[in-house]
């Protein structure tokens, strides 16, 4: 190695300082995101471990060497408790305390008995073995963004298997006892070595991930109706585009009826409530593979791939039936609000989502014509 122990320590704690910082900010300017603060705590706790190490080194008392050992453990365990929150949504806070002090135990015990080379050999096989769980954490995860995190996990990997290697190396050439500084062989350098490089890496990446999901969310909102949660128009004209949608797909378009005079009389928030609630009854008649869609306003879609004409035109009647059997509660007033529904169904191939639509929107106008509250027969929507 060209470097001295010390001078890769020395840069391998800069490296984690700059990235701490860094996380840091992030979280300031994105509180929301719980997980960068877990991150960077994290991150600084392990870089006072190497502090504690450099000055253990340069001289001081064993109890620095225990302070750099308890802190490093922790300081991983941390960045577990960051995935976790990452991953879930939650800080597992207890299991956290509760992994920090079954790491930690070992070495106290090893440290009041006088093994202070013992202590080495823990914590060399601790971060070993929470770093390997960390990147087997991160390998599950990588459908969200497949070569990002897998770097990340394969970043976990390396460092904890440069970890694995200082534990051997502790127990082929360390007493039990250590001499007065850290252990200083090739192990431990190629550890440092890759602990710079995972650090650089791993910060980055987590970095990039997380913009990654914040431009999912930013598109997701994007294509969602804000207020019931379906799939917006522009969502629907992205799936379908210009190409003609497969044949067998069945298109139901719903339309709440005398709407703005329900609005009038009972107000906005009110008509709020009854598209919330029909947003509710289009999904719960909807299978997992149908695309529900506010399409603006009172007007509702239902995409029906792989659907008889008969079988569409029974899912909306269904939601036309429980639309006009649901009552709306305001004050001590039961209000009913019906909806009328138009069906077109694509029977050949060729034909495109928007002449779908039209047909369908034909058929929802002889649903109005001819009394409102209906479903207008298939055979006056055929595509």
């Amino acid at each position: 190695m060209v470097f001295d122990y010390i001078s890769v320590l020395i840069a391998v704690g800069a490296a984690g300082a700059a990235l701490c910082v860094t996380l840091a900010m992030s979280w300031i300017r994105q509180r929301s995101s719980g997980f960068l603060a877990s991150w960077a705590v994290s991150i600084g706790i392990v870089v006072a471990a190497i502090a504690s190490f450099a000055v253990y080194d340069s001289g001081a008392s064993d109890a620095w060497m225990l302070a750099g050992c308890l802190l490093m453990t922790t300081g991983f365990i941390m960045s577990y408790g960051g995935l976790v929150q990452f991953r879930d949504g939650g800080f597992p806070v207890r299991l956290v305390w509760l992994s920090a002090i079954g790491a930690t135990a070992p070495m106290l015990a090893a440290f009041v008995l006088g093994y202070t080379g013992v202590v080495i050999w823990l914590v060399n096989l601790i971060a070993s073995g929470v770093l390997g769980f960390i990147g087997w954490q991160y390998w599950r995860m990588r459908t969200e963004s497949i070569a990002t995190i897998s770097l990340i996990a394969a970043l976990h990997f390396a460092v904890a298997v440069s970890f694995f290697l200082c534990f051997v190396m502790a127990v082929i050439e360390a007493p039990l006892y250590l001499p007065g500084g850290m252990p200083d062989n090739w192990a431990e350098k190629v550890n440092l070595v890759c602990a710079i490089i995972a650090i650089t890496g791993i910060g980055g990446l987590l970095i990039t991930v997380h913009q990654e999901r914040i431009a999912g969310l930013h598109r997701a909102e994007a294509l969602t109706d804000p207020l019931t949660g379906l799939n917006n128009r522009r969502a629907l004209f992205e799936r379908f585009g210009d190409d003609a949608v497969p044949e067998g797909t069945a298109l139901a378009i719903f339309d709440l009826d005398d709407f703005k005079a329900l609005n009038d009389r009972y107000g906005h928030n009110f008509g709020d409530t009854v598209l919330e609630r029909f947003a509710e009854l289009i999904l719960a008649n909807a299978r997992t593979n149908d695309v529900a869609v506010r399409l603006g306003g009172e007007e509702f879609a239902l995409i029906l791939p792989g659907t008889s004409p008969a079988d569409a035109l029974s899912v909306a009647e269904r939601i036309r039936s429980a639309m006009a059997r649901t009552s709306h509660v305001i004050g001590n007033e039961d209000v009913f609000c019906t909806v009328s529904a138009g069906v077109a169904a694509a029977q050949k191939p060729g034909i495109s989502l928007d002449t779908l639509m039209r047909k369908a929107d034909n058929a929802l106008y002889h649903s109005k014509r001819n009394g409102r509250n209906k479903v207008t027969p298939l055979k006056a929507s055929a595509a």
